[in-house]
């Protein structure tokens, strides 16, 4: 259930889960363009180990857009961000796009939650979910 070094190599880690545990993923809705839309949370608590994240996907049905995902960590309304990354999601139904991290760390009993923008006028929902290694 811990990271792992072994002779100053990459760590290996013997846990992952994937938020939320669901087929669907969370919905996370944008504003207007170039503004980010409230902050959802994917957990109101880790567990009792450090995390370590490793990816997030996000899709959506619609036309082209640049998409940034900002991922947070703390209370409600005073969030810290601790990651963020972009993705262009073409006009395809249920395109899948994928932001990779570097083992960004998110102590253990965090809150965590994602919010996003994207280039367009309009709200767009996206159906997110959020990979995770111990």
């Amino acid at each position: 259930m811990t990271s792992k070094v072994e002779d100053g190599k990459t760590p290996r880690f013997d846990n992952q889960i994937v938020l939320p545990d669901n087929v669907t993923g969370l919905t996370v809705n944008s504003s207007t363009a170039n503004t980010y839309g409230v902050y959802v949370v994917f957990s109101a608590d880790i567990g009792d180990l450090d995390m370590y994240l490793n990816e997030i996907l996000g899709s959506q049905t619609g036309i082209d857009k640049r998409v940034q995902f900002e991922i947070g960590i703390g209370a409600g309304g005073s969030e810290v961000v601790i990651a963020q990354g972009v993705m262009r999601l073409l006009n395809a139904i249920n395109e899948v796009g994928r932001i990779l991290f570097n083992n960004v760390r998110v102590p253990a009993g965090s809150r965590i939650a994602i919010r996003v923008r994207d280039d367009n006028a309009s709200v767009f929902s996206y159906e997110t979910h959020l990979s995770l290694n111990s």
